[in-house]
């Protein structure tokens, strides 16, 4: 005798609900898991991309691009040393999600993947991130050859960074005085009679903080050199240097309106870039970094130089 059509369709709906609750079950167990692995991989990455923060506080907004998950500002003791920003998303060749770090003055200081997933050149892929790291993050400079090959990827991750850049732009108000970031809130500054110039470093100041302590070194910077070997075209930069009391290089400054080689983006922000990858180098033990970035290259040979001239002077 043939069994009922109701009797078959009880015995579904009990298969139906008994794997629901195994597949619920299953995925109250794992998820919590997968969840505080990603947490884990994240704490690392941060550490990784940003060694010099102690603390991290995460800050919430409104406004930021849906591919943002977390911001957190880094600070070692009292002191903000940077954002950090972990951003995701997805295209047709899987997904992303990575970490990246913006220094006080919006410079990339460290960026990589907690996670990715990407049909073709996965390695490719992470070198292009990593060109990035020394880069303003408002004006995209990699300081080498992009990996080609895999224009899906780089697509999805520099949209990421310009997401990261929204975001910066919303977490950071710039200081009325871009120097601050160098010295710190209250800093005073004043002319060095007793400097003499040279050709290339034309003034120093001595900077002191609101206590009137003596906490660095301003200098002006100018030299003249070719810029396009092509056409024989020859132009000036200015150069602004803040040092500490050790002679760190506590931040270079490349004035658009006093830069007479080339501005376009093609060039002028992997010269900025490679100034920013400087800072924290001591000037005593400078001797340039040439082979950081390609591009521009006779403009950073022109930073060397000055920055050299610089490390003479104050020996």
């Amino acid at each position: 005798m043939k069994k009922p059509i109701v009797h078959y369709t009880f015995v579904l709906a009990v298969v139906a609900i008994v794997c629901g609750i195994m597949i619920s079950a299953v995925n109250a167990i794992t998820a919590p898991i997968i969840e505080n692995n990603i947490l884990k991989a994240q704490a690392a990455a941060y550490q990784l991309v940003l060694p010099s923060g102690e603390t991290f506080t995460e800050i919430t907004d409104e406004g930021f691009p849906s591919t943002v998950l977390t911001v957190v500002e880094a600070k070692a003791g009292t002191n903000v040393v940077g954002y950090i920003y972990t951003v995701y998303t997805t295209n047709k060749y899987g997904y992303m999600r990575l970490v990246v770090a913006v220094g006080t003055t919006g410079t990339i200081l460290g960026a990589d993947f907690i996670d990715i997933n990407q049909t073709y050149q996965v390695d490719g892929t992470r070198t292009n991130l990593s060109l990035y790291v020394g880069s303003p993050i408002t004006s995209l400079a990699p300081s080498g050859d992009i990996v080609t090959g895999a224009t899906g990827s780089l697509n999805s991750l520099t949209g990421l960074l310009g997401d990261v850049a929204i975001a910066h732009g919303l977490v950071v108000v710039a200081p009325a005085d871009p120097y601050e970031a160098w010295f710190g809130a209250g800093y005073t500054m004043e002319v060095d009679t007793t400097f003499t110039a040279t050709t290339q470093v034309l003034e120093k100041s001595i900077v002191k903080n609101a206590s009137d302590e003596v906490i660095g070194s301003y200098y002006h910077l100018r030299g003249s050199a070719e810029y396009n070997s092509e056409e024989g075209s020859t132009g000036t930069i200015n150069v602004y240097v803040g040092l500490s009391t050790t002679g760190e290089i506590l931040g270079i400054d490349l004035p658009k309106d006093e830069y007479g080689h080339t501005t376009s983006n093609a060039f002028y922000p992997k010269v900025v870039a490679y100034a920013n990858s400087i800072a924290g180098t001591n000037i005593a033990s400078f001797n340039g970094q040439g082979d950081l970035a390609s591009g521009a290259s006779n403009s950073r040979t022109l930073i060397d130089t000055l920055l050299t001239a610089l490390g003479g002077v104050i020996e």
